[in-house]
Order: C-alpha cells, then sequence, then structure tokens
C-alpha cells in the first residue's frame, strides 16, 4: 500500500543561519497524489480571488466595512453573490484589487485573475490519514501597467507567501482551503527567499500564545508545524462549540463565524 505521507526532514538550526538558505526540507512520498494537490489548492486560491475581483463592489465602499453595515441595496446584490462583501481574514480579495488613479480609490482590477497572479504551491504536510494538510503558497504578482491604474507591485519585489490549512472528508475529494493568518510574508525579490522565510517562520516561532481578539485567543500553541503531534494536537483543529474546527472560523465584533469562501472541486 502506498505510503500517502508526507516524511518531514528539519534541518537544525544554528545561531548562523541564512534567511537566503532553505534550511527545510520537506519530501513527499513517492506518489503523483501530492502534485495534483498542489494544483487544486493552487487553482483553489485563484478561484477565490478572481470571485471578489467580478463580485465585489469596490465603489459602494464596502471593502471598508463588515457585512452587519451593508445598505439595503447591497444586502440584495449580495444575496446573488454570497459572501463578496467581505474577505474576514483579508486574504484573497487585496488581489483582486487595482487603485484607480482618476477615482482616487481602489476598484475591481480590469483583468482576469489567471492572468495577474501566479500561485505555486511549494510544499504540503500531510496528516497521517492525509486528510488534512498545510500548504505553503507562494505568490507572484504579474500586474500589467494599465493607463490610470496604479502599479502595485514593483518589478524586483513581487513575491508573497502564504499558508493554508487544507481540509478534506476523503482522499478521493480536493482539499477546501482555509487562511492561516498567524504568519505571511509580503514584496520579496525571489521565490526561494520567499518560501524559506515563510517555512522557516511556521517550522520555528508557532508555538506560544493564540492571538489576543481572535478565535484562538487564550489558546496554547505548543506545536510547530512539523512536530509529530501537530495535526492532532495544535489548537488548529480542536472542535469549535458549533461543530466546525477552528481553523474554519474568524472572530469579528466579539463574535465568532464561519469563514464562507469559494468551495473549490
Amino acid at each position: 500500500m502506498k505510503m500517502f505521507y508526507l516524511l518531514i526532514c528539519i534541518t537544525l538550526f544554528s545561531c548562523s543561519y541564512s534567511k537566503n538558505e532553505r534550511n527545510i526540507s520537506v519530501f513527499v512520498s513517492n506518489d503523483n497524489t501530492s502534485e495534483g494537490d498542489k494544483k487544486s489548492i493552487s487553482n483553489c486560491f485563484i478561484k477565490n480571488v478572481e470571485y471578489f475581483r467580478k463580485y465585489h463592489r469596490y465603489g459602494n465602499k464596502v471593502y471598508l466595512d463588515s457585512p452587519d453595515s451593508l445598505k439595503s441595496e447591497d444586502k440584495d446584490y449580495y444575496d446573488n453573490y454570497p459572501d463578496a462583501e467581505w474577505d474576514p481574514a483579508n486574504f484573497f480579495e487585496p488581489y483582486a484589487t487595482r487603485f484607480s488613479l482618476e477615482k482616487d480609490d481602489y476598484i475591481a482590477s480590469p483583468i482576469p485573475t489567471s492572468s495577474q497572479l501566479n500561485v505555486t504551491v511549494d510544499s504540503i504536510v500531510y496528516s497521517m490519514d492525509s486528510l488534512f494538510c498545510v500548504a505553503f503558497l507562494i505568490i507572484e504578482s504579474k500586474y500589467n501597467n494599465i493607463e490610470g491604474q496604479e502599479s502595485v507591485r514593483y518589478d524586483d519585489r513581487r513575491f508573497d507567501g502564504k499558508a493554508v490549512i487544507g481540509f478534506r472528508k476523503s482522499r478521493e475529494l480536493s482539499f477546501q482551503i482555509f487562511p492561516i493568518t498567524k504568519f505571511s510574508i509580503t514584496g520579496l525579490e525571489n521565490y526561494t527567499k520567499t518560501a524559506s522565510e515563510l517555512e522557516f517562520l511556521y517550522f520555528n516561532k508557532l508555538k506560544g500564545k493564540g492571538s489576543t481578539g481572535g478565535i484562538y485567543e487564550g489558546l496554547q500553541f505548543n506545536q510547530n508545524i512539523g512536530d509529530k503531534d501537530f495535526f492532532e494536537k495544535s489548537p488548529y483543529f480542536q472542535k469549535h462549540k458549533n461543530g466546525l474546527y477552528n481553523f474554519q472560523m474568524y472572530s469579528h465584533l466579539g463574535k465568532q463565524h464561519s469563514y464562507n469562501y469559494q468551495q473549490c472541486k
């Protein structure tokens, strides 16, 4: 029976650690499944950005507010495009915008997301049953210069790094992805450095108290990603009182809600 999980090899870190070197190696078993998962997770990220690009009403300034403050006409609009009014994690939506010099405001990008972003899943860490994973995404901006719109990336600092938790009910299904907002990398000059710094943070700096005001407030993180009991004991994978996992939830104005991002196939 084929092994369906990652063998994780973590190099010991010394005081001479260089951020330009990849001191963490994540090895995937000899199975085509990982490549398929990487592609589907990448496509899922792009799909969520594209949903905001197509259906978020930037001209109505709703991107500054929560859904609770929508006007009645906006609520009617979002009945047709649910959850396009707000990105509670600020995870996908920022990639859907451009700044209009004429309007002095953000607008939906006029170019499809697939032409503006190159999203690569650099590595995946799986749970033993392969129903959960953590994926490290490197996002390369490829924004075109458009007359009347401000450039949003310098050519030499166009790489961002983000992490997501993937969850599926069986190995035959694609992962649904949920944002991890503890660490992110923004505006680095090359792919390798972005991946290295992102992995270093999550493999070494995740331990500690959960952030104040968030879903993890007061919870203790005793595992970094890569620790053998991460998927069993990390607060990410504890069940919320509503039956969902904590990683499927967010906190806003003292209330806790579930993420409702676009489902991916």
